[in-house]
């Protein structure tokens, strides 16, 4: 009677795949834990979200809109007819239309607005009846001739946004 014999892995064979698949989790695990490009693009599209909605809401309604910046934060306002400023009213949630980061255990808990938001050297940005934006201090409006910035940052990752002088056109870098 003749012995079969059994093909199998050898002990060296099993521990080299173990150890291979140890360093690659090594290097990969790390990574996976913090997502800050992820975060930082998300509030990036936040951003562009309602700088587009308040240049749109603008051109609609023929008053002027401005998104005002303080600190970690941004409330969108506008001119009524009267002249009057009055904060906006989210559309969705039908309260102030104000958007708030590094909030914790928010969905953009570590975003932060790095810098100083700078539109024809101010910290807030307004759009005409005709979308075209405009650096404002709080009591007057200035042309822009380049392009308004703001700055996304979550860990060390920061994407500027830039706002384009007489089209109001956002982009991301």
């Amino acid at each position: 009677m003749l012995r079969q014999s059994r093909r199998a892995f050898t002990l060296v064979e099993i521990l080299m795949v173990v150890t291979i698949l140890a360093i690659a989790s090594a290097i990969i695990i790390p990574q996976l834990g913090t997502r800050n490009d992820l975060k930082a693009a998300a509030g990036a599209r936040v951003v562009m979200a309602d700088l587009i909605w308040a240049q749109n809401r603008a051109i609609s309604t023929q008053q002027k809109q401005y998104v005002v910046f303080s600190g970690q934060s941004y409330t969108l306002w506008y001119r009524n007819s009267s002249g009057t400023l009055v904060k906006s009213t989210h559309p969705v949630n039908k309260g102030e239309y104000t958007t708030r980061f590094n909030v914790a255990k928010s969905p953009l808990d570590t975003v932060t607005i790095s810098g100083t938001p700078t539109f024809a050297g101010k910290g807030s940005v307004g759009f005409d009846e005709m979308g075209t934006p405009f650096g404002w201090d709080g009591t007057t409006e200035y042309s822009m001739t380049s392009a308004g910035t703001i700055q996304v940052a979550s860990g060390t990752f920061t994407l500027t946004i830039s706002v384009e002088a007489f089209t109001g056109e956002a982009s991301v870098q």
